[in-house]
């Protein structure tokens, strides 16, 4: 009786509280203040003085029982402090590596999370992290086999522990973090080199080459580009690319696509895809242009007239695009998580009744430190909404990752990891991803916070052989901003940018 009832006082008693001490410094080594933290790690958009509340930096505890809570700051004189509800906790936030950009990364004192009272160096705890978990990725591949280095991975390796160990030497803590920042330039560096060479090796298979998916993207823009339509998909057909997205317009005068007129241009645009062999993935409807009385009901007629009118020719369908977002059905007043979850899950029975070999295929939104709440992180909403059934009737699951909003880098395989923990009978891809709308940055930077152009350029070089990499990935890419960025609109003439993805598939020997 007595160990009984230890026992549950035991179960319910709430996590230990702790309160860690921050130390971070700037590029020169002068110590931060709160808002110099805030300022690292926020937005270059964000509204002044920033809000602490709202810090992309979030408390993991490795109790494995308590959920992650964004961490609470404060500053008593110089000292920055971080709290939490969960005892010892690893820390995951956003973090800039010099020349090379902002990265979802870990701070986890050697995998042991920091307990109450710890002083935790971001720079160096940052850096010493992620380059224990660039040794343990590197050295699982070296146990399975199935992987040997190339002599350009092993030298950034080497150069990534020589980082390492030429910052560990210094004492004064301000130098020490221009170090472990340097440092952390060059694990990065070897991590991305790193998965490159993994996709392009896993390529190499013959069997994986052949269900591979690379695609582009064509949105609702196109109805008013009809004119360069051949123009386009000969463009696209002739990239070494063998898939495109094509993202159906809202249509608010004929919503659910009843009427035969409402397809007109999408008949000549699907029609001239096929011509030219192209797989097609149908983009039910845009994550941003769901509107607000939008009901299960009018979802599942829109998917299902869709589905049903390229029955044979559309090869598989997104039935919900970017389901954890916050902003699906306005951004001013959205619906509910559990609402969307309700509208979309009328999606895939419908398409399936119109054309049982059609895919179908989900798509959620990658953000976790970013995320404004734990609700509609990545990790959150696929602990809420797979026990309600997210992944019953989808034979495939998209991840979507904008890393001028919700930086990857470092923790892109995290990402992926996180779903295919929570789906792992299910395949993933790469769905979607894309830089900066227009030329200047507003969130954050990758590469350089000047050069936009060089950021997208080595993000599709990146994440396209990345996305290959990925454990039980089909690849994917479909770069959102095709028809403004790759193929724009005037002179018939393909930016630079799409000659890059050129190049990238033949490096990955397309």
């Amino acid at each position: 009786m007595i160990a009984a009832l230890a026992l549950a006082v035991g179960l319910s008693a709430p996590a230990r509280a702790a309160t860690v001490k921050l130390f971070a410094f700037d590029e020169k080594g002068r110590p931060l203040d709160l808002p110099g933290l805030l300022a690292r790690v926020g937005r270059a958009d964000d509204k002044l003085p920033r809000d602490p509340a709202a810090a992309p930096i979030w408390a993991d505890p490795i109790d494995g029982k308590s959920p992650p809570e964004r961490v609470r700051l404060a500053q008593t004189g110089p000292l920055i402090t971080a709290s939490w509800s969960g005892g010892p906790a690893v820390l995951r936030l956003v973090w800039p590596a010099p020349e090379d950009g902002y990265s979802a990364v870990v701070a986890d004192d050697g995998g042991h999370g920091f307990d109450d009272g710890a002083a935790v160096f971001l720079d160096e705890e940052i850096a010493l992290s992620e380059y224990r978990i660039l040794k343990e990725s590197l050295r699982a591949l070296a146990d399975s086999g199935a992987y040997a280095p190339s002599s350009k991975e092993r030298r950034l390796k080497d150069a990534a522990k020589a980082a390492v160990a030429d910052a560990e030497k210094l004492k004064d803590a301000g130098a020490r973090a221009r170090a472990f920042s340097r440092a952390l330039r060059a694990v990065a560096l070897a991590r991305e080199t790193e998965l490159f060479e993994r996709g392009r090796r896993r390529l190499s298979d013959r069997a994986f080459a052949r269900q591979a998916r690379f695609g582009l993207t064509l949105d609702a823009g196109l109805l008013k580009r009809m004119d360069d339509l051949d123009w386009i998909v000969n463009s696209i057909a002739h990239s070494r690319t063998n898939w495109v997205r094509l993202v159906f317009a809202p249509n608010p005068r004929d919503f659910v696509y009843a009427n035969a007129a409402s397809f007109d241009e999408y008949d000549a645009i699907v029609a001239a895809l096929k011509k030219h062999g192209l797989k097609i993935l149908g983009a039910t409807l845009d994550t941003a242009q769901w509107p607000r009385l939008l009901t299960p009901e009018l979802y599942a007629a829109r998917a299902r007239n869709l589905a049903a009118r390229y029955k044979g020719r559309v090869d598989a369908w997104e039935a919900g695009s970017e389901l954890n977002g916050d902003w699906l059905g306005g951004a001013r007043a959205p619906l509910s998580s559990d609402r969307v979850f309700a509208i979309y899950s009328a999606a895939p029975a419908a398409i399936r009744a119109a054309d049982p070999k059609a895919e179908i295929v989900a798509t959620l939104y990658g953000w976790e430190e970013t995320a404004p709440d734990r609700a509609h992180s990545l990790s959150g909403w696929l602990g809420t909404y797979v026990p309600q059934g997210f992944g019953r009737g989808v034979d495939l699951v998209g991840l979507d990752v904008f890393p001028e909003d919700n930086p990857a880098g470092l923790g892109f395989e995290r990402e992926f990891d996180e779903l295919t923990a929570a789906l792992p009978d299910r395949p993933v891809f790469l769905s979607s991803f894309g830089y900066v709308e227009q030329d200047k940055v507003l969130g954050y930077w990758w590469l350089s916070p000047g050069d936009v152009d060089g950021a997208r350029k080595d993000l599709v070089l990146l994440y396209t052989a990345a996305s290959c990499a990925m454990p039980r990935s089909v690849c994917g890419g479909f770069w959102w901003q095709t028809l403004d960025q790759m193929l724009p609109p005037g002179r018939r003439k393909a930016a630079d940018l799409f000659k890059v993805y050129i190049h990238t598939l033949r490096e990955l020997g397309r």
